[in-house]
């Protein structure tokens, strides 16, 4: 796992006997490109954490799914794709686990499975958010991370930037109802409807709070610092380390893939020496 530009964090699944097989694979695909084993083997040996994100319809799956590509780099897997290939399962629960939950989280590998909580924000605050977190985590006896996907994906237009700043310099408090945020003429209120939509009511609470401690400390914000602050607050970042925490059992489930792949073409009769003396000096093992 290492760091790159900004908060992104890259994933990756490598290891000795992954890469050994790697450099076999890329050998034997130049030699016999239209075997479909060689190139399922192929897509095992791609670095990139593949993250099924699942949990009950109404969670943000989809928001989670955008969230995890932009700060984690790995390759999301989304509500209704087929997730055959998926090496960690991220399941998202919003408040206290249901019953459905609980069926669903009884059929993944818990080795491969990390729990977050999401729409965290509809909590009202960052330590409500993380004592709901910890209640689930003690109620499922498994580690939930609190966290607000939304943020994760704040992408702001120049007009919402401004509007934002307008709101600072009028002291316009943010109504406790979002529909009386509403508010103008018609360009206006269309713009305050993206802006809703794009942060909720929760983001623009947060928003408006990192632009006016800057301007207090003499160091104003511009769109893509904001940006960046608000992705930082969102938490998604914080699931790098229980994802981190699957790598080992992901290379084991990739390897024995791998082999059975290769095993496979060996069947064929395509390179069969070649392969069985090469899966001999592979770490076999069962998924």
């Amino acid at each position: 796992m290492n760091a790159q530009e900004g908060t992104v964090v890259t994933l990756d699944v490598s290891g000795a006997e992954l890469d050994r097989a790697s450099e076999f694979v890329t050998g034997l695909l130049g030699r016999f490109p239209h075997s479909a084993d060689l190139h399922r083997a192929a897509r095992e040996l791609d670095v990139r954490l593949r993250v099924a994100v699942r949990g009950r319809a109404g969670t943000g799956r989809d928001t989670m799914a955008r969230a995890v590509r932009r700060q984690l780099g790995v390759t999301p897997i989304g509500p209704g794709d087929d997730d055959t290939d998926a090496d960690v399962w991220l399941y998202v629960l919003v408040g206290w686990p249901r019953p459905a939950d609980r069926v669903a989280l009884r059929g993944l590998p818990p080795e491969r499975t990390v729990l977050a909580l999401g729409k965290a924000d509809t909590l009202g605050s960052w330590d409500d958010a993380a004592q709901t977190a910890d209640a689930c985590a003690r109620d499922l006896g498994r580690s939930v991370r609190p966290t607000m996907p939304l943020l994760a994906c704040a992408d702001l237009v120049d007009d919402e930037f401004e509007l934002l700043a307008q709101m600072l310099r009028d002291d316009e408090p943010m109504p406790s109802m979002a529909a009386h945020f509403i508010s103008g003429d018609r360009a206006e209120r269309t713009l305050r409807i993206g802006l809703l939509r794009r942060l909720d009511q929760f983001g623009i609470l947060s928003a408006l709070d990192l632009l006016e401690a800057a301007a207090e400390a003499g160091s104003p914000l511009d769109r893509p610092a904001l940006e960046a602050l608000l992705h930082r607050q969102s938490g998604v970042s914080a699931l790098a380390d229980p994802l981190a925490a699957t790598l080992d059992a992901v290379r084991l489930r990739r390897l024995h893939r791998v082999v059975a792949s290769l095993d496979r073409v060996a069947a064929s009769g395509t390179a069969r020496d070649e392969i069985e003396h090469t899966l001999s000096r592979l770490v076999r093992v069962d998924a």
